[in-house]
């Protein structure tokens, strides 16, 4: 792929990205949501952080504590710090450090 290629590329990604976060403005500016969308925007959250908790905790084993204490922890720790202080950043960063931590020391 040559220079000119991979601009035109990357030109074309970033228009298609712009038109995919303009359309919900463009579509809703004129009338209200339906209730299609605010039954998916209540439940497709937790759906998918439910995905992603599964996921994460697949291949967990918990034939010694070394294999199972680092992601338990930082899942815990994830849900206890975004329900005690609701700060994303805070729950994601602290939980990664503390997992890391403990995989590291374990």
């Amino acid at each position: 792929m040559t220079v000119t290629e991979a601009i035109i590329a990357m030109f074309c990604i970033a228009l298609v990205i712009f038109a995919e976060r303009l359309f919900p403005f463009v579509l809703f500016s004129k009338r209200a949501p339906g209730r299609l969308i605010h039954i998916f925007e209540r439940y497709v959250p937790p759906v998918v952080m439910l995905g992603l908790l599964i996921y994460s905790l697949r291949s967990v084993s918990f034939a010694e504590p070394a294999l199972w204490v680092p992601p338990v922890a930082g899942v815990a720790f994830s849900a206890a710090t975004y329900v005690w202080k609701k700060n994303t950043f805070i729950s994601i960063f602290g939980a990664t450090i503390l997992y890391m931590v403990l995989l590291r020391v374990m």
